[in-house]
C-alpha cells in the first residue's frame, strides 16, 4: 500500500463523504502534494542553510513548487476511481483502518510542524540569532 494513496484515498473519503464536498479530488489532491511541498521544502531549508546558499523562496516559487507536486498527483490519481481505491481499502480490518488514519493523521501534523519550526528556527539562524546552533549546522571551515 503506497502512503500517498492512502492519504489521497482518506482525504477524499472525508471531504465527500463526510462534509459532502462535491469537489473532493482536489481537496484530497491538495492535501497530498501540500504535504510532499512540506517534505521537500523542510530539507530545502536545512540545505539552504548547512550550505550557506542565497535562496529567495517568495510565494512564486511556492506556487511554482506546489503545480511541480499537483500535476504528477493529478495524473496519477485521475487513472483511478474513488471506487476503484474504495473496494481496495474498504475490507481492511478496523485496526488496521484505525493504524493508517493514526499515521495519516501524526503524518499531517508532523509534517505541517516541521515545515513552520524549520521555517522559523533555520531563519533566525541564518540572521545569526542562534550563535550555538548556528556554529553545530555550519561549523567553521579551516
Amino acid at each position: 500500500m503506497n502512503f500517498f494513496d492512502y492519504v489521497y484515498y482518506r482525504s477524499y473519503s472525508l471531504y465527500k463523504n463526510i462534509l459532502g464536498d462535491s469537489t473532493p479530488m482536489l481537496y484530497a489532491l491538495c492535501v497530498v502534494s501540500l504535504m510532499q511541498q512540506f517534505n521537500v521544502f523542510t530539507m530545502l531549508y536545512f540545505a539552504y542553510v548547512y550550505l550557506d546558499l542565497n535562496m529567495n523562496i517568495n510565494k512564486y516559487v511556492l506556487y511554482a513548487s506546489f503545480l511541480v507536486f499537483i500535476i504528477p498527483n493529478y495524473l496519477r490519481y485521475s487513472k483511478f476511481s474513488y471506487e476503484q481505491m474504495d473496494e481496495k481499502w474498504r475490507n481492511v480490518s478496523k485496526n488496521k483502518k484505525i493504524r493508517g488514519t493514526i499515521f495519516m493523521v501524526l503524518y499531517i501534523i508532523l509534517s505541517t510542524i516541521a515545515i513552520i519550526t524549520t521555517a522559523i528556527i533555520l531563519g533566525k539562524v541564518k540572521r545569526g540569532r542562534f550563535k550555538v546552533l548556528k556554529e553545530v549546522l555550519l561549523p567553521a571551515v579551516p
